[in-house]
């Protein structure tokens, strides 16, 4: 039985809390995926730890008493950690490109996963755009990119790690009875459309789907930036439908202010990826090793 350390913490965590989403929070973690790590460690475990009908949720007798494990283990593992770092004060500098959006939603997570294999990874973070970043390394101006699965970065692919998938979702504001004000199966007229600048991965993305269906939607360009968060925000102004990733609106959407307004078909799905160059230095081998346990 292969039980993840991060699930135990998770669970203790979420013990402690008695809330999935102030657990997800302290955990740097989305509440959904926060969510599905506790349900595959039941999975696995073949047993409910959560009695979920409670608010605050409370453990189960079976929940508790693996509490008690859990904690052990636990303790064990950061104490056998604080002594195998001690015997190695060397500090590694990180270089990190990022694209803007992957560099709020999922960069964050990503660091915090490098503090728990090595607290002296020292990371320095560069964003900029999605071209400018597939520059940076291919000039070996940093160390690792933190992109999208971007068809110019194909040479890289091979050497590349899966971080996890995502999509990217047509929103806009609802309208008094929580209805989208625009929506992608109106052909009735031009529908305002938020776009991404052109060198943006997302932009070209996007448009290439509206390219694909411009035989049955007539689309409306009405504006254009460079970043997710900016067109969400005119998107909650009721300005136009844009394509955001989801991790960028889990609370918008949760609290009504952006709703979903296309069905699957305009909801394509992207692969985050960190890439390397090939000419890699090989004190940071082991530390790209590790990191093939990291997953969104």
């Amino acid at each position: 039985m292969d039980v993840e350390t991060k699930w135990l913490r998770d669970f203790l965590v979420l013990a402690q809390t008695k809330n999935f989403s102030r657990a997800a929070q302290l955990r740097h973690i989305t509440q959904p995926a926060f969510s599905r790590r506790i349900k595959a460690l039941e999975n696995h475990l073949d047993c409910k730890l959560i009695n979920r009908l409670y608010q605050p949720l409370k453990l189960t007798d079976k929940g508790i008493l693996f509490e008690q494990s859990a904690q052990k283990i636990i303790n064990e593992l950061d104490q056998t950690l604080a002594l195998l770092h001690k015997t190695d004060d060397k500090q590694i500098d990180l270089k990190i490109a990022a694209t803007h959006t992957l560099s709020l939603g999922i960069f964050p997570l990503l660091a915090q996963h490098l503090s728990q294999i090595n607290n002296k990874v020292n990371t320095r973070l560069n964003v900029a755009d999605a071209d400018d970043c597939i520059n940076l390394l291919s000039n070996q101006s940093c160390d690792y990119l933190l992109a999208f699965s971007d068809p110019l970065l194909a040479s890289y692919q091979a050497d590349s790690l899966l971080l996890g998938s995502i999509k990217l979702l047509p929103v806009c504001k609802p309208d008094e009875n929580g209805k989208p004000l625009f929506s992608l199966t109106d052909n009735s007229g031009a529908i305002p459309f938020l776009s991404y600048q052109h060198n943006i991965y997302l932009g070209r993305v996007v448009n290439q789907l509206i390219t694909n269906n411009r035989q049955v939607l007539k689309m409306r360009q009405i504006l254009e930036a460079p970043m997710a968060d900016t067109l969400k925000m005119m998107a909650i102004q009721g300005l136009g439908i844009a394509w955001i990733p989801e991790f960028s609106i889990y609370d918008e959407l949760a609290n009504e202010q952006l709703t979903i307004c296309g069905e699957k078909k305009w909801h394509p799905t992207l692969e985050v990826r960190l890439y390397r160059h090939d000419n890699q230095k090989n004190e940071l081998e082991s530390l790209w090793q590790h990191l093939k346990g990291f997953q969104l």
